[in-house]
Formats: C-alpha cells, sequence, structure tokens
C-alpha cells in the first residue's frame, strides 16, 4: 500500500529546473503538491541537491532530492504546491478533429444536426 498523502499526477513535460545552481531543462514524469518525479540531464546529481522546478505560468516550487535511480530523481518540495496547479498540469486536453466531436449514437454514427431535422419535418 503507497503510504503517500498527495495524490500524483502524470504530466510528462519538460520544465526548466535549477538544481545546485545549474539550470537545465529536466522531463517530469509526475507531480503531487507534495514532490515530483523527474528525469535528470547529469550523472552528478546527489540526494540533498537543492533543487528549484519551475512550473509554467505558475510558481517556482523549492525542494530537495530525496532519492535517485539512475537519470530519475524524487524530489521532496519545502512547502506543498496548490492542488489546484498540480491538477491543472496533470490536465491534458484530448485532441480530435471536429468531425470526431460530434454526437454519436450507440453504433458511433454522427446524429444529425437538430436544425436539419426540423428542417425536413417543417417541409413535410
Amino acid at each position: 500500500m503507497d503510504a503517500r498523502s498527495w495524490s500524483r499526477h502524470a504530466i510528462k513535460k519538460d520544465v526548466v529546473c535549477t538544481i545546485e545552481g545549474r539550470r537545465d531543462v529536466v522531463f517530469l514524469y509526475d507531480l503531487s503538491a507534495a514532490g515530483c518525479m523527474m528525469e535528470v540531464p547529469h550523472d552528478d546529481v546527489a540526494v540533498g541537491d537543492l533543487v528549484r522546478v519551475e512550473l509554467p505560468d505558475f510558481e517556482t516550487a523549492q525542494g530537495e532530492v530525496v532519492w535517485r535511480v539512475e537519470r530519475n530523481a524524487g524530489v521532496r518540495f519545502n512547502s506543498p504546491v496548490h492542488e489546484a496547479i498540480v491538477r491543472h498540469m496533470g490536465f491534458t486536453p484530448v485532441v480530435s478533429t471536429f468531425d470526431e466531436q460530434l454526437p454519436r449514437d450507440r453504433f458511433g454514427r454522427a446524429l444529425p444536426a437538430l436544425g436539419a431535422i426540423e428542417r425536413r419535418e417543417f417541409r413535410r
């Protein structure tokens, strides 16, 4: 059973991060209010290193590396990030064409526009 008290959200984004004064781009795998998991670009990142993660359009989360396995590192933030920011960063809208968004029947066929039905009935 997972003992974490904060829900984690898959992020999968590149973000700017400063580790021990070195500014770089890291790949963020997941994010919670209390911390994150990232792929670091350098082998010299160690447990205890100070970290600043720039969350795009929001704030900068500061913390420290608490574990490291190969290029992956876990960061615990000094103070929690607001849960709304975590949920927003974890939200990825579905990319689909306009036609794919049309209402469909239970067989997957696109339903006709309401105006088209009303016009046909009016002509009768």
